[in-house]
């Protein structure tokens, strides 16, 4: 038989015939031999022990003979060649012996075990044995393991690493007195580290442990017994592992036929983690054992370790083949030889990676070798998916000598099986979508035991040059994360940015574009299951140790190849396409939301804390080479995509001349995962400190400004991308959109994506050309779709100007022509030389002028006119498509994109087709047009403004990471947290974002000393439902000082919350002004305070070297007039610019003059600064502004303005002069904000100085002509007063006193009253503030708006499906007995009797109106409401009308209007056709309700007052409002449109006719409507039919009500009125008392009058009272149900008629 061939079909040793062991020549003994019957006929409870010890001290004394001559415990092919037969028999008469015991009845019986027992404890007793190894148990590292949720201890003062844990015993053993420790729950299981050197001080040890801990001697001889159960134990195990590929292969066949019926899309899958955990299961008990015997410590522990690393051992046990097997001897020995090599070969061969996997060190069945029985051990702890006990045995032999490098070294050579494992976990647990989670605890498992080995800084060190540690660690998260990788679709092309959806990526673009693959987070299992976490955790154990962390930089294999490719496939991942039109996303539910939040966490695991924890090692190292290579891995493959999205193919030439003309990233996507754009800002921020680190930046990076003009474009899409969010331009996109925006600027995870992308932002642009950047940014944000700067010729050209705002890379030059260089230094020299001049004269101050100053004045403009030397500035809000309104604008781009690939793929299109185009293909290239179609909406231009401007304050104003220490940086996290409000101590800690796995460690150091300095604690609130935590809250004086709003602004997750904390802020302020000053000074009273915006200190030694250039971006002369045109728009129609962007453009042209106040450089440069608020331009804005202005006089004329306003121009105007307002700080409104930027100007221009000075005296000559003036006319009309003049007059003082005096008395006894009815005290009366405006808050999930009341001018509506329902209508009178059968209809049709039950309510509605046509009624009775079958439904949702109406007409603005238009809720996509409006609160003060009902006898009278007076609820001015009017108009666009229109086309054919036969006022129909809904609540009530949401019904009558009241008239009053009288009044039969005139006309009318009147008896006659003002006529044509349920409707309308009543008095009452 050749070596390897199993023999027959038998794999298991054990299978052969047990005969076949009595050999003639092997071994032989009997079963009732004395040495064997005792054993096996062993009982616990029964045996004699004097017989046992005997025999077991037999078989001890053969196993010492046999270790004292060193025969070997295996028999392999030689190895027992060199003893004797008589010691071979021996030998083999032992481990036969042992055979009886260790077989497969291990599985099932515990005898055997008792008899292992016995035999380890080698004639002595069990406990005896136990407490002698326990006696001499030692090791310099305890052993104790233990699970998931076990109790330990971790003391910060004694550890290393913050992974260090303790168990109970070592941690009380030592004390740790006064150290700071924490006890908590391990959540992964774990290990005690007492006495590993490597994570603990040598003080933090127990006395058991450690290098000065005693080992204690014994005698090996007392576990030689041992050595031999242990190996057939771990033999035993290990073939019963054996085959599990042929098991799992048999299993899944069992199942798939078993499913097999089951249809294929939900046809489960095999669930590989239940087959692992089950057929590990079989050998727990051996297992069990195992540990047992390793658990006795001391020799038995060792005797385990060595047996378990023996390599010669395994060698004897593996060797053996067919060849070596001899028929005629019969022995057969239990070993894991030949007949069991072809089933483990295929379970190692499960493992290996397939084809499309490459690992290092894992490729072929040889790397998966087994050379001990540890290396086998650690395979089936893998294969078997890390079974807990499996696991535990592994590790509790970690202390011994050798064996825990033995077991690290195998386990991470064999790290790929690990992931591949877990990987196919992953696969089948995401297929299975059940309760039960594998992968987590897998994971748990799986880091239970590489935490043990990775805390070691020295033994991470050997595995990284013997099995490549970091890069196999790599390698492996790539693997499990990069499951499915996509082509990316990000790219730069101009005709690439105009894109609805992905698939119209033109990808025939020349040069060809090379492919860039990225992952995606769809059908990613491990990312899914989040199966990757344990390879994350070792990575970022591995990288904690400084010195492996640098040295992975080195390694080109390692960061330059596994880790870069990973981050490269994660650059531009995830991307989203806004849906700019039709309906929303279709699936926006939790898989969409959960792919976003995945790709988040992806990025930060495996990315941002390894990239921290790299960097804070180099910084520790300070280690220069590392940083260059990390910047140039980085900064190469940041090149390398690049060229994938703008491909380059001829040379530098062309990549510096397409490259650095670059302005913005694609405008409908957008990827917020940027990872090496995160790492090269992270490198520029972070190494700054390595001496030499700069000029080697400077050396490569500053000389290449084509690729920091590349840089920017990103980062600041996503800032762009966030502002886009926020104000509802992704909204079709739904949740997934937004919450990329919120996880983005989350405080915990700032570092890791927001800051390094704001700091990139930053450092770029401090050092390119600031026109570049200013483009960039303005054409970024969107504005120069409105905003349109035409640059002067020449602008900035100035040497001057060159070393303020030119780049380093200086490109692009504009260089002046020789025959216009003395035009243009003239102009520029009359500029500067002139500049008072030419301000007076745009100013108007041209009384005074002499011939030579108009010369002048003239010359500058003539030049300036005709070289074009003044920019022009135009403001144009229009929005303009390029489209037909009539088109689909998705047309085109599908045409041209099926067009474009028929001419890549070489198919020419059909020539007709091709000249009769119904678009213009430049479409796609031309970039105007793409300009023109991002802004579709005015109300978009307001958060783009305030994105940018807010974006350049954070690159101005923060110095997180560009100059502040890391203590700044924590305060000022801390500080602006507290400034939302009072803050728990968990979030305070959660603010700051931590850096790497070590963050922690520097954050702590400052953190509680910081919170004292800033903070004061708050006592909990009691409450008896809930636990209340203390809270921190803000010092007053850390308030005033500290707190930056532009700092919180940056860490603001969306417009709203920056806005309402500035609102918070802008309170603070006004309190604090008026407390200290009583009033707050040089304020309109309707003038809102401003945000305390900060100015800083510009000094350059603050910033990172090189930082300090970016403040040059404030002179910009594009950003400077971006400003102005927002100060311009304040006042706009179209576009509303909100208060907080003016506040932010006043701002930071107050910083570009302080920054000029405090440079220090050369005095040109400092004048040219100056000349830049004095340098003319032209301002335009259709059919508004056009004319010719400065910077300074611009914000001079607005200054003027607001000043006048409050009557303040001269005071202001002085303590401008003084330089009162040129302070850090200032408090007050946008006059006072406006006069700190003319201070700070009037110090550094002389110019301005002058103008101010000139204006004040105008002003106070001004006021000095007015007062001599009006003193003059007082004098003149100064005369003796008639004295009977003087009488009338002291008789009319003395009426009005007594007036005052009785309506003082009224008074008086109005609120006595009002204290009785409403049940108030005095005290209360005098408590409640009349002031206090109690509004409704609601909020529009379509523009987002938060906690915004109902009003006039932005008025909410309750989204409503209007339909078709007559099911009160239809119902019949309920008196008569039902029909059983509906069959039996016909024979009982013609039976009088039954004839009610064939007529409906509106059968009787119609009687009404026809008894009614001649006969006298009273007034109120004449007029007959319309009964309606209109149906409102409602999700109970708001929006605002207009809001509403947009994006309806968004969805349907290519089709006709046919009809009711329906729109999904944007919360709950409930269908909805119509918008009711909201009633609009009116401030109010609370009053109490009597909580007594109202009585029957008061219904009727409560009514006909209230509804005479129901007019009360209309203000007078709102009925003069336009608005007001068009929120309740029935014309298009009005507001009860809908629901005027939804009669006239009701499904219902009758409703139609009667809504055009019948004319009845607006009102009366709402009215109709109201009871309609009022009517069917009450019958679904009855019914027990559940609403949709709770009271809905209730809150859409009241609105409907105020609807009515709003469009009421005089006669309106009459018709409600008989409407809620057929609804509510109490009738009865007994009531019909008919006359003469009456029951003619009904006799006359109908033609069987019996059937309205059902018989009475007289004592149901006699029990009903008759209703007051309903004749009995009346009465009886209102008869809708019989006496049977009279008196249920008459309890059931008592209830109703005050519910109605109080909808009228738009009460909250509840059906």
């Amino acid at each position: 038989m050749p070596p390897g061939e199993p023999l027959g079909s038998i794999s298991d040793p054990e299978d052969y015939d047990g005969a076949a062991k009595k050999s003639t020549n092997g071994p032989n003994f009997k079963k009732d031999d004395w040495h064997i019957a005792p054993l096996l006929n062993f009982d616990a409870d029964l045996a004699i022990m004097e017989m046992v010890y005997p025999a077991v001290a037999h078989w001890t004394q053969i196993a010492k003979e046999l270790k004292s001559v060193e025969y070997p415990i295996a028999e392999g092919i030689d190895n027992w060649r060199k003893f004797d037969k008589k010691t071979r028999i021996k030998a083999q008469m032992l481990d036969d012996f042992l055979d009886l015991f260790i077989s497969k009845r291990l599985y099932t019986e515990e005898k055997d075990f008792e008899v292992l027992r016995v035999l380890i404890a080698q004639g002595k007793p069990y406990l005896e044995f136990k407490d002698k190894m326990a006696k001499v148990n030692f090791s310099l590292k305890c052993n104790n393991i233990w699970e998931n949720e076990a109790v330990a201890y971790r003391c910060n003062t004694c550890a290393f690493t913050p992974c260090m844990s303790l168990c109970e015993a070592c941690f009380e053993a030592n004390g740790h007195h006064g150290h700071d420790y924490v006890r908590f729950f391990s959540r992964e299981g774990g290990a005690c580290d007492c006495g590993n050197q490597d994570v603990i001080r040598e003080s933090g040890n127990c006395p058991d442990h450690g290098d000065e801990s005693q080992r204690p001697s014994y005698d090996m001889s007392d576990v030689v017994l041992a050595e031999y159960i242990v190996t057939k134990l771990l033999v035993r195990m290990f073939l019963d592992f054996r085959g599990w590929t042929r098991r799992y292969q048999e299993a899944e066949e069992r199942f798939h036929h078993e499913t097999a019926d089951e249809p294929v899309t939900r046809r489960p899958q095999f669930d590989i983690g239940a087959f692992a955990a089950a057929d590990a299961a079989h050998a727990n008990k051996i297992i069990e054992f195992l540990q047992e015997c390793s658990n006795y410590g001391g020799p038995m522990r060792l005797i385990v370790s060595e047996v378990l690393q023996n390599k010669s051992l395994y060698k004897a046990l593996t060797e053996k083949t067919g060849d070596h097997f001899d028929g005629t001897v019969g022995r057969i020995d239990i070993s894991l030889d030949w007949r069991t090599y072809h089933s483990f070969k295929n379970d190692r061969e499960s493992v290996l990676p397939t084809k499309t996997q490459t690992f290092s060190l894992v490729q072929t069945l040889a790397d998966v070798e087994c050379f001990s029985l540890l290396d086998e051990l650690i395979f089936w702890i893998n294969r078997q998916l890390f079974p807990q006990n499996l696991v535990n045995f592994g590790l509790s032999l970690l202390s011994e000598p050798g064996y825990r490098d033995a077991f690290a070294y195998r386990f991470f050579r064999w790290y790929p099986i690990c992931g591949k494992v877990i990987f196919e976990l992953c696969i089948s647990q995401n297929g299975l979508h059940r309760n039960e989670d594998r992968v987590s605890p897998t994971c748990s498992r799986a880091v239970h035991v590489t935490v043990q080995m990775l805390s070691s800084a020295q033994l991470c060190k050997e595995l990284n040059e013997s099995v490549h540690l970091v890069r196999t660690i790599f390698e492996v998260t790539r693997f499990m994360i990069c499951e499915r990788l996509v082509n990316s679709e990000v790219s730069l092309k101009a005709q690439n940015i105009f894109k609805e959806k992905a698939r119209f990526l033109n990808m025939t673009v020349q040069p060809p574009r090379q492919p860039w693959t990225v992952m995606t987070m769809a059908k990613n299992a491990a990312i899914s299951q989040h199966g990757y976490w344990f390879v994350m955790g070792d990575i970022q154990n591995v990288l904690t140790h400084t010195n492996l962390a640098v040295d992975s930089i080195s390694d080109e294999e390692c960061f330059g190849g596994a880790y870069m490719r990973m981050m490269c496939e994660m650059q531009g991942m995830n991307p989203q396409w806004r849906i700019i039109s039709g309906n929303a996303q279709e699936r926006d539910g939790e898989e969409e939301v959960q792919s976003t939040y995945r790709a988040y966490t992806l990025e930060f695991e495996t990315l941002a804390v390894t990239l921290f924890n790299i960097v804070a090692a180099i910084q520790t190292e300070k280690n220069l080479d590392a940083a260059k290579k990390f910047f140039d891995h980085v900064i190469q493959n940041l090149e390398n995509w690049f060229h994938v999205l703008w491909p380059i193919s001829d040379g530098e030439e062309q990549r510096t001349a397409e490259w650095s003309q670059l302005l913005r990233a694609q405008a409908y996507t957008v990827s917020f995962h940027i990872p090496l754009h995160r790492h090269i800002s992270t490198a520029l921020t972070h190494f700054t400190e390595l001496d030499g680190f700069n000029e080697y930046i400077e050396s490569t990076l500053l000389k290449d400004e084509t690729m920091m003009r590349m840089l920017i474009l990103h980062p600041i899409r996503i800032q762009v991308a966030r502002s886009e969010i926020n104000c509802n331009m992704w909204v079709r996109n739904g949740a997934q959109a937004r919450m990329s925006a919120l996880i983005y600027s989350q405080w915990n995870v700032s570092s890791a994506f927001q800051t390094p992308d704001v700091d990139l932002i930053r450092w770029c642009a401090a050092h390119i050309d600031k026109e570049h950047f200013a483009k960039a940014l303005t054409t970024s944000f969107n504005l120069t779709e409105s905003i349109e700067i035409r640059r002067g010729n020449y602008v900035e050209s100035s040497e001057e100007s060159r070393k303020i705002l030119e780049g380093v890379g200086k490109l692009h030059r504009d260089t002046v022509p020789e025959e216009k260089k003395f035009a243009l230094d003239e102009y520029r020299r009359l500029i500067r030389d002139n500049a008072i001049l030419i301000e007076r004269s745009i100013l108007g101050y041209t009384d005074g002028m002499n011939p030579d100053d108009v010369r002048m004045h003239q010359e500058v403009m003539d030049i300036m006119i005709a070289e074009s030397f003044a920019t022009e500035l135009s403001i144009d809000y229009r929005i303009a498509s390029p489209f037909q309104q009539n088109r689909d604008p998705r047309m085109p781009i599908v045409g041209e994109f099926i067009r474009r690939h028929l001419a890549a793929a070489g198919v020419a299109p059909d020539g007709e087709i091709e000249e009769d185009r119904e678009f213009d293909p430049t479409i796609f290239d031309d970039e105007d047009v793409e300009r023109r179609i991002v802004i579709r909406e005015h109300a978009w231009i307001d958060p783009m403004f305030w994105g940018m401007f807010k974006l350049v304050a954070e690159l101005i104003v923060v110095r997180v990471n560009s100059g502040a220490s890391s203590e700044d940086h924590y305060r000022s996290e801390m500080v602006n947290c507290m400034a939302m409000g009072n803050v728990p101590y968990s979030r305070l800690r959660a603010s700051i974002s931590e850096k790497g796995s070590r963050g922690s460690e520097n954050i702590d150091k400052h953190f509680e000393r910081i919170l004292m300095e800033i903070g004061d604690f708050v006592e909990p609130m009691e409450c008896a439902n809930h636990l209340q935590s203390g809270s921190y809250q803000l010092k007053t004086s850390i308030w005033d000082s500290e707190v930056c709003p532009v700092f919180f602004m940056m860490r603001s997750t969306s417009i709203k919350q920056a806005r309402e904390v500035f609102s918070k802020m802008q309170a603070r302020e006004k309190k604090n002004s008026a407390d200290k000053q009583g009033v707050a000074p040089l304020m309109h009273p309707d003038e809102r305070f401003w945000v305390p915006f900060r100015l800083i200190d510009f000094d350059e030694k603050k910033r990172n070297p090189g930082i300090s250039k970016i403040y040059n971006f404030l002179l910009s002369e594009r950003f400077l007039l971006h400003c102005v045109a927002v100060l311009a728009s304040e006042h706009d129609q179209e576009v509303k610019l909100h208060d907080c962007t003016i506040q932010l453009a006043v701002y930071l042209m107050t910083l570009a003059v302080k920054y000029v106040q405090e440079f220090k450089g050369e005095k040109e440069t400092r004048n040219q600064m100056i000349d830049i608020f004095h340098t003319p331009f032209k301002l335009l804005k259709k059919d508004e502004l056009d004319f010719l202005a400065t910077i300074s006089t611009f914000m001079l004329r607005i200054l003027t303005m607001e000043a006048k306003k409050s009557d303040q121009l001269i005071p202001i105007f002085r303590k401008i002069l003084s330089g009162d307002y040129d302070r850090e700080k200032v408090t007050g409104g946008k006059l006072v904000y406006l006069a700190r930027f003319m201070s700070i100007m009037v110090s550094i221009s002389p110019t301005t100085r002058e103008l101010v000075q000139e204006k004040l005296t105008r002003e106070e000559h001004r006021l000095d002509l007015l007062a001599a003036r009006e003193e003059s006319q007082s004098a003149n009309r100064k005369s003796p007063l008639d004295p009977g003049k003087k009488a009338a007059k002291e008789a009319a003082k003395r009426r009005m006193e007594a007036i005052m005096q009785k309506s003082a008395k009224k008074s008086a006894a109005t609120m006595k009253k009002l204290m009785a009815t409403e049940g108030m005290s005095a005290d209360e009366v005098s408590t409640e503030d009349p002031s206090q405006q109690n509004r409704k808050m609601y909020e529009c999930p379509i523009c987002g708006e938060l906690e915004t009341p109902n009003t006039v001018e932005m008025p909410f509506g309750m989204l409503a499906k209007l339909s078709t329902n007559f099911v009160c209508e239809e119902q019949i009178d309920a008196s008569f007995p039902p029909i059983a059968e509906l069959l039996d209809y016909d024979s009982v049709e013609d039976d009088e009797e039954n004839l009610p039950q064939r007529e409906t309510r509106r059968h009787y509605a119609d009687k009404r109106k026809l008894s009614q046509t001649n006969t006298e009624q009273p007034e109120i009775l004449r007029v007959i409401p319309p009964m309606v079958g209109m149906d409102l439904k409602t999700c109970g949702h708001v929006a605002h009308i207009e809001c509403f109406n947009a994006y309806r007409a968004s969805l349907h603005e290519i089709q006709a209007n046919t009809g009711r238009r329906e729109a999904a809720c944007p919360l709950c996509r409930y269908p909805a056709n119509a918008i009711i409006p909201v009633s609009l609160d009116k401030p109010y003060v609370p009053v109490r309700v009597p909580h007594t009902p109202i009585s029957d006898s008061d219904v009727w009278k409560i009514m006909d007052v209230m509804l005479k007076k129901a007019k009360g609820p209309v203000y007078q001015e709102d009925e003069k409002n336009v608005k007001y009017a068009t929120n309740y108009s029935t014309r298009e666009g009005g507001g009860l449109c809908e629901l005027y229109d939804g009669r006239r086309k009701s499904a219902d054919w009758t409703e139609r006719q009667q809504s055009n036969m019948e004319n009845c006022t607006t009102s009366t129909m709402i009215v109709s409507v109201a009871v309609a809904i009022v009517e069917r609540s009450s019958l679904l009530r009855r019914m027990g039919a559940p609403e949709r949401r709770k009271n809905s019904r209730r809150s859409m009558t009241e609105h409907i009500m105020t609807a009515s009241v709003a469009t009421s008239k005089d006669v309106d009053f009459d018709v409600t009125m008989s409407t809620m009288t057929n609804l509510f009044a109490k009738v009865s039969e007994a009531t019909f008392k008919p006359s003469t005139s009456s029951s003619e006309s009904v006799a006359t009318s109908s033609e069987k009058p019996k059937s309205v009147s059902p018989k009475l008896t007289p004592k149901k006659q006699e029990e009903v009272k008759p209703v007051a003002g309903l004749t009995s006529d009346e009465m009886a044509a209102m008869i809708t149900v019989g006496l049977r349920e009279g008196r249920k409707l008459i309890n059931n309308g008592r209830k109703t008629a005050g519910i109605c009543l109080g909808m009228i008095l738009a009460t909250k009452s509840n059906f």
